[in-house]
């Protein structure tokens, strides 16, 4: 599953525009889809908050790199 945001990190958190559409309808989905992230380099966070309901992403694709999250 392809998946926007406005930011990142590297232990799959991602920002969206915080209306929860995305997490609501991943966590519909099996287990095992995938979720990727599609951001820039320069959307990239040391950390970003988290919720319970947040669904982490497996995968981060920028224009300078491909980055697999390290499960958690």
């Amino acid at each position: 599953i392809l998946i926007p945001g406005l930011a990142f990190d590297r232990k799959g958190a991602r920002l969206g525009r915080g209306s929860g559409y995305y997490d609501r309808l991943l966590a519909k989905l099996p287990a095992e889809a995938i979720r990727v992230g599609c951001f820039f380099a320069c959307q990239e966070f040391p950390e970003l908050p988290r919720q319970p309901h947040d669904m982490p992403l497996h995968w981060v694709i920028t224009e300078k790199e491909t980055i697999q999250v390290p499960p958690s």
